[in-house]
């Protein structure tokens, strides 16, 4: 069944920015992040610390507020979504210090399933204003070239945008939608894409130039909305989905006790990569056969790694049940080695399970090996 569309404007202040305002009038230490894909990392940009969207934003808001000292976090990786974004949230930005605004992109990313993207992002929202309650969430929707056509034919953009503004309405959250404001200036022919991108996703300096410019158009406004000091905010509500990725978290494989045919590689490198820069601490298992035994607490378990040319396939059974056989090698494996992520189990009631896991001796011909390289388990408690 199609979707009933509703339309929205191309950004919306909603619940607006008013922890941030108050942290800006008592002139102390902020801290801004930003989560996303290889957009957020810069991308397509001459200089991804220098001429990206989101470099851009960060120059922007010095000038504009020249007494602040800013801390600036880039939690972008290239190639991952939500759902990797909300495991790796907790130990990748949440760390070390308290965070005031986050810009959250993953509309080019997400691979348009409704339920993982609500779960992830609401996962996200909760998460961090779990740790952080006063922290403001700004969720920025990109372009993606294949989303041109179905603008100019029925005036909708992708799917994730959507899936994810329902997010950000349930939470009253701002969010800025610059793929619209792209779509609507080329269908208008006073844009053309190459103007702006080489490929299907990511913006060239103009285009980084562009996103910037609209997401400085809503702080402007945002900011220009002084409200009066809020000492806290009120509490969540309950969870639009119940599965939501809330308590998700990067586990070591250290943590694994009963394994055999696998070990810990500190420092392992490769040449061939994408999305990542050597080297890692991986735990490896090479041969077919290869296992191991976990235990968690939690609705969701699963894995990341990093996956090439050798990369092979696992089978997995969870309490006890049935094994199941999922194919870790796929197209870009012939290319690189990259960060992957694949979730075994969702979706399961929050108490005590277990996990096995071997290597399978089924694998993809065109893979040269049957390793498995994970860098950490994922687990949603």
């Amino acid at each position: 069944m199609q979707r009933k569309i509703s339309p929205f404007s191309d950004y919306a202040i909603r619940g607006g920015l008013e922890g941030f305002v108050n942290k800006l009038k008592s002139g102390l230490e902020i801290t801004i992040a930003f989560i996303g894909g290889s957009v957020t990392v810069g991308a397509g940009a001459s200089g991804e610390d220098h001429t990206s969207y989101r470099s851009l934003i960060c120059e922007y808001l010095k000038r504009k507020f020249p007494q602040i000292a800013f801390n600036f976090i880039n939690a972008g990786i290239g190639g991952t979504d939500s759902t990797f974004g909300a495991y790796r949230l907790k130990s990748q930005i949440f760390q070390e210090l308290e965070i005031d605004l986050l810009f959250v992109e993953f509309a080019v990313n997400d691979s348009g399933n409704r339920t993982e993207s609500i779960r992830a992002m609401e996962g996200i929202v909760r998460h961090s204003r779990r740790l952080h309650p006063m922290i403001d969430i700004i969720y920025l929707y990109t372009p993606i070239k294949t989303a041109i056509e179905l603008f100019k034919v029925n005036g909708i953009t992708q799917e994730n945008i959507y899936n994810h503004e329902e997010v950000a309405v349930y939470y009253q959250l701002p969010s800025v939608n610059i793929a619209k404001q792209i779509y609507r200036l080329i269908e208008a022919d006073e844009l053309v894409w190459h103007d702006l991108s080489s490929d299907d996703v990511h913006p060239n300096d103009v285009g980084h130039v562009l996103y910037a410019h609209y997401v400085e158009a809503f702080l402007e406004k945002a900011l220009s909305t002084r409200s009066s000091v809020i000492p806290h905010r009120p509490a969540l509500p309950s969870p639009m989905d119940i599965h939501c990725y809330e308590y998700a978290d990067l586990v070591s494989p250290r943590a694994v006790i009963h394994a055999e045919g696998w070990e810990i590689v500190e420092g392992w490198m490769v040449e061939a990569t994408c999305n990542w820069t050597p080297p890692a601490d991986v735990y490896v298992g090479n041969e077919a056969g290869a296992s191991f035994h976990f235990e968690f607490h939690g609705t969701a378990f699963g894995l990341s790694m990093l996956a090439g040319m050798d990369t092979g396939s696992i089978d997995f059974s969870l309490d006890g049940g049935e094994y199941q056989s999922i194919q870790l090698f796929d197209e870009y494996c012939l290319a690189f080695y990259r960060p992957k992520i694949v979730l075994l189990a969702d979706s399961l009631s929050r108490n005590h399970h277990t996990v096995d896991i071997r290597i399978s001796r089924e694998k993809d011909e065109a893979s040269t090996g049957y390793a498995v390289r994970i860098l950490n388990l994922l687990i949603n408690q």
